[in-house]
C-alpha cells in the first residue's frame, strides 16, 4: 500500500459535521409547540414596538378599567388597567420580556456548569468524581426556595443579575447527574477505545469522541428547565423577591392582581394564562426536540473492543521481530479477588505475517491483546513481562509515546463495525479525525479518505463520506474502519473477530480483501478469533490460548493437520470441516476454569480427556514437536505422543 496516501479527486466535506437536523414540523404538537414559544419570544422581544403604553405609567383616571371583552371597556386599554391605572396588556408584554430573560440566562449557567462538571465527573471519574457528586448531594439536600429567601431577602437593592445566579447555579446538579451517567456508558465504547488506540489524547477523546453523544441530552433537559426556572422566577416576582417595582414581571403582575381580585378578577387570570402558555409551548417543543436532536434515531448502535498481537524464536542470529512478547502476565483486582486474565504468554510476530490466534471466549486473546497496545483500564495492569514492539518495551513508555505509536506503528480493527463508529457523527467526520490524530497533514486529509476508501473497494466514496455509520451496510462499515486502520500504512494491523456481526458470505469477503491488502502492503496481521477453522484458511501460523496461557503455536497447516495439544484437538473436533468428514461435532466438555483461584497444574486438565497424574500438579513446559511447533502438555514431556496421534 505504498500509494496508499496519493494525488486523488479533491473531496469537498464541508458536510461532515457532527448531527443532521430532523425536523420538529413531523410531530402536530411539537410543532404547536414550536409556534407557541416562537410567538412568545417574539412578543417579549418586540415588546417595546408592540405595547400601547409605557408598562410603569400610571394613570390614576382610569384605575382597574374593565378588559375588552366588558361593555365598558376603553380600546386604550384591551386588557384593562391594573389598581394603578397601569395598561396591564404593555405590563404582560413587558413582564414577558423580564421573566424570560432571567429565566433563560438562569438556564443558560445552569446547563453549562452542569455540561462542564458532569463531563468531567464521568470522565475522568475518580476523587474528581467524588467531589463534584458530593457538591451535588449538598445542593440537593438544601431546599431551593429556602435559598433563594436567604439569598434574595437581604440584598438590598435587587438586580437581574442577582436573580438569575440564584436561580441558575442550584440546577447545574440536574445536568450534571444526567451528562456524568451518559459519559460514564459512552467512555465505554469501542470508537471511544479507538480513538485512544489511534493516539487522541484524553482531551480529545472528551471532546471530539464522547462529547457529540452526549451533548443531545443538554438542550432538551434545558427547554424543560427553561419551563420550570419561568415558574420559578414567577414565584419569587409573587413573593415579593423578584425584580422591584415598578419593573414589570409576570409573578409581580400576578401578586398586584391578587390584591384586587375581588373587584376585578380578571387581573391575575391573565398574567397566570401567560405563563401557562409559555411553560406548556415550552415543553411541547422540547419533546419535540428529544425525538429529532439525536440523528442516528433507534438506529444507532455500539459494539465491544479489542486489540492485538504477535510471535516467533529467539535465535539471537536472526533478525528481530516486528513484536516480541515475552512472560505477559494481567491481572484484574475486584472485591471478590484478583482475577488472572494472562499468565505468562509468550510469543513474537514476524514482519509480514499473518498470525491466527484463537481460542473459546475467556480464553485471553483479547486481555493480550489490550496489554499489548497499552488499553488495560485500571485497576487492571500488567504485573510482568515485556511486549517489544520494534525493540521499544511498551509497557513501560509513557503515555505520550503509546500514543505516537497507537494508529501509526500499530492500528485495529473491532470486531462490531457498526458499534465501532460513532453514530452522531458522518463517516467523513470519523474518518477526517483518525487521520488527523495520527499525523496526516491538513491539506491532505481529504483526498486521502477519498483514497483509502477506493482502496478498500468502497464505490462512490464522496457520497459515503456524507453518511452515518447507520446509513451503511455491515459490510461496508467494516470497510471503511479497515480504510482508517491502514490509512496510516502501520506496521502491525489488529483485526479482533472483525466479521463476527457479518452475514457468511460478507464475512469470506472481508476477509479476504484483509488479508489481500495486508500481504501487499506488507503489514504484520494479527488475526483474533475463535474458529480456528476459519483462522486456519488465512494465518501463516495460528496460536491457541486456554485460560490466559498459551496451549499451541505453530505453522498453520501443521497444527490443523497434527494438532499437538488436547484443546487444540477439541477446537477442531468441534467445528466443521469440509477436509474431514464427521458424522458429528463434538462439544468441549465443563467450563474455563475460575481465572479468580489459584491454578496447580495444567488449566486443561479437568477438560481434557488424556488428563493424567501429573497435569494435575505441574504446569507443562512448553516442547517443541516439529520444526517450528510448539505445545504446553505433559503427554510430549512424557513421550507420550501415541496418544495423541491415536
Amino acid at each position: 500500500m505504498t500509494d496508499l496516501i496519493g494525488s486523488g479527486s479533491q473531496l469537498e466535506l464541508d458536510s461532515d459535521r457532527p448531527g443532521r437536523p430532523g425536523s420538529v414540523f413531523k410531530s402536530p404538537m411539537a410543532l404547536a409547540g414550536l409556534l407557541g414559544t416562537t410567538v412568545i419570544l417574539l412578543a417579549a422581544v418586540l415588546a417595546p414596538a408592540l405595547a400601547p403604553h409605557d408598562p410603569t405609567g400610571q394613570n390614576l383616571t382610569d384605575i382597574l378599567a374593565p378588559p375588552f371583552w366588558d361593555q365598558a371597556a376603553s380600546p386604550e386599554f384591551p386588557l384593562g388597567t391594573d389598581g394603578l391605572g397601569r395598561d396591564v396588556l404593555s405590563r404582560i408584554l413587558y413582564g414577558a420580556r423580564n421573566s424570560l430573560v432571567i429565566s433563560f440566562f438562569a438556564m443558560l449557567l445552569g446547563s453549562s456548569l452542569g455540561l462542564i462538571t458532569g463531563l468531567l465527573a464521568g470522565f475522568f471519574g475518580g476523587r474528581i468524581d467524588s467531589i463534584i457528586m458530593r457538591l451535588g448531594d449538598v445542593q440537593l439536600a438544601f431546599p431551593f426556595i429556602l435559598l433563594a429567601i436567604a439569598v434574595l431577602g437581604v440584598v438590598p437593592d435587587r438586580r437581574a443579575w442577582h436573580v438569575i445566579v440564584v436561580l441558575g447555579i442550584p440546577g447545574w446538579i440536574i445536568y450534571a447527574r444526567v451528562v456524568r451517567s451518559r459519559v460514564l456508558a459512552e467512555k465505554e465504547k469501542n470508537y471511544v477505545a479507538a480513538a485512544r488506540a489511534i493516539g487522541a489524547s484524553r482531551w480529545r477523546r472528551l471532546f471530539t469522541y464522547v462529547f457529540p453523544s452526549v451533548w443531545q441530552v443538554v438542550p432538551v433537559i434545558a427547554l424543560l428547565d427553561f419551563g420550570f426556572l419561568i415558574i420559578m422566577e414567577s414565584t419569587l416576582s409573587f413573593l415579593g423577591l423578584g425584580l422591584p417595582p415598578p419593573a414589570a414581571t409576570w409573578g409581580g403582575i400576578l401578586a398586584e392582581g391578587r390584591r384586587n381580585m375581588v373587584v376585578s378578577p380578571w387581573l391575575p387570570v391573565l398574567p397566570g394564562i401567560a405563563i401557562v402558555l409559555t411553560v406548556l409551548s415550552i415543553n411541547l417543543l422540547g419533546d419535540g426536540v428529544a425525538k429529532v436532536i439525536d440523528p442516528s434515531g433507534a438506529k444507532g448502535g455500539f459494539r465491544r473492543f479489542r486489540p492485538r498481537l504477535l510471535q516467533g524464536s529467539e535465535e539471537a542470529a536472526e533478525p528481530a521481530p516486528l513484536l516480541r512478547v515475552r512472560n505477559l502476565s494481567v491481572e484484574f483486582p475486584d472485591q471478590n479477588g484478583t482475577i488472572s486474565a494472562v499468565h505468562d504468554v509468550e510469543f513474537d510476530i514476524e514482519r509480514g505475517e499473518i498470525l491466527g490466534v484463537v481460542g473459546e471466549s475467556g480464553s485471553g486473546k483479547s486481555v493480550t491483546a489490550s496489554a499489548i497496545i497499552q488499553l488495560i483500564d485500571p485497576p487492571g495492569r500488567v504485573t510482568s513481562g515485556e511486549i517489544l514492539l520494534e525493540g521499544e518495551d511498551v509497557v513501560r513508555v509513557s503515555d505520550r509515546r503509546m500514543r505516537q505509536l497507537r494508529g501509526r506503528s500499530v492500528a485495529m480493527i473491532f470486531q462490531n463495525p457498526t458499534a465501532s463508529l460513532n453514530p452522531v457523527l458522518t463517516v467523513g467526520y470519523q474518518m477526517r479525525e483518525a487521520l488527523r490524530a495520527i499525523g496526516i497533514p491538513q491539506e491532505d486529509v481529504d483526498e486521502t479518505v477519498v483514497r483509502v476508501l477506493t482502496t478498500v473497494g468502497i464505490p462512490e466514496p464522496t457520497r459515503v463520506v456524507r453518511q452515518y455509520p447507520f446509513e451503511l451496510s455491515g459490510g461496508m462499515n467494516q470497510r471503511v474502519m479497515i480504510a482508517m486502520a491502514l490509512a496510516a500504512q502501520p506496521q502491525l494491523l489488529i483485526a479482533d473477530e472483525p466479521t463476527t456481526a457479518l452475514d457468511t458470505t460478507t464475512q469470506e469477503q472481508i476477509l479476504t480483501e484483509l488479508v489481500d491488502l495486508a500481504r501487499s502492503s506488507d503489514i504484520s496481521l494479527l488475526l483474533i478469533t475463535h474458529d480456528i477453522a476459519l483462522v486456519s484458511q488465512y494465518a501463516d501460523r495460528i496460536l491457541v490460548l486456554y485460560a490466559g496461557e498459551v496451549c499451541e503455536i505453530g505453522p498453520s497447516a501443521q497444527v490443523i493437520s497434527q494438532p499437538a495439544h488436547p484443546y487444540t484437538r477439541a477446537l477442531l473436533e468441534s467445528v466443521p470441516r469440509v477436509e474431514v468428514r464427521i458424522d458429528r461435532l463434538e462439544a468441549i466438555p465443563g467450563e474455563l476454569p475460575d481465572p479468580r483461584e489459584s491454578r496447580i497444574g495444567c488449566p486443561f486438565a479437568a477438560r481434557c480427556p488424556h488428563v493424567m497424574d501429573v497435569c494435575r500438579v505441574t504446569d507443562p513446559f512448553p516442547v517443541e514437536i516439529a520444526s517450528g511447533q510448539w505445545a504446553a502438555c505433559h503427554l510430549w514431556t512424557e513421550n507420550r505422543a501415541d496418544v495423541m496421534s491415536s
